[in-house]
């Protein structure tokens, strides 16, 4: 029986300095995005999937960002399935979690010309080489514009659409559990158990 419980005991010291954070920094700055969308409906508005142009371009970086500018490896984002790599540049990647406080405005024309807009907030975790994962929050603002067609309706073949976003890294961990935390937690459940069955 002492044999088992130093058996147990050693594995979760083992497992406790596994989760040990790292020495490394998290990440701070700030970092904006820009382009163009090569899918539109009416025009933006309507979009729960920004199928963004590429190249992207990163720039106004800050902090650990600072000097990390240029093409920018994006993906799409679905607003209703929010996951994923979006940006990665410079040796950083920004990996999706979440998506909230949707606002849209719908097309208005005046003088011929129609414009709508759509914008939403991101957050999830900031990832590089020597640094610790970090989470992060920004921003996502898409704009559509058209000639006006029949009233209040765009001409085909004019429509054009617009990204911006800017990102902040939070210089706090990312909220997603790491490998080694989840064994350190496994263990303890089989701990329990263990404990729980030698009782019976």
């Amino acid at each position: 029986m002492k044999t088992k419980i130093a058996g147990l005991s050693a594995a979760a010291l083992l497992a406790a300095s596994l989760s040990t954070p790292a020495s490394a920094a998290f990440i701070s700055g700030s970092l904006s995005f820009s382009d163009g969308l090569d899918t539109l409906g009416n025009i933006v508005s309507d979009l729960t999937t920004f199928d963004v142009g590429a190249p992207t371009i990163a720039s106004g970086g800050t902090g650990d960002f600072a000097g990390v500018a240029g093409v920018t490896t994006t993906s799409d984002i679905d607003t209703l399935a929010p996951a994923g790599v979006i940006y990665s540049v410079g040796g950083f990647s920004f990996t999706l979690a979440s998506v909230s406080g949707i606002t849209a405005s719908p097309i208005a024309c005046a003088g011929g010309l129609c414009a709508d807009s759509k914008s939403f907030s991101i957050a999830g975790t900031v990832t590089g080489a020597g640094f610790d994962p970090t989470a992060f929050i920004g921003n996502f603002t898409a704009n559509g514009t058209c000639l006006e067609g029949a009233p209040g309706t765009c001409t085909d073949g004019t429509r054009s659409g617009s990204w911006s976003s800017s990102v902040v890294a939070l210089e706090r961990p990312s909220e997603t559990p790491v490998p080694a935390t989840l064994a350190l937690i496994g263990l303890g459940l089989a701990g329990l158990g263990w404990t729980r069955r030698a009782k019976a």
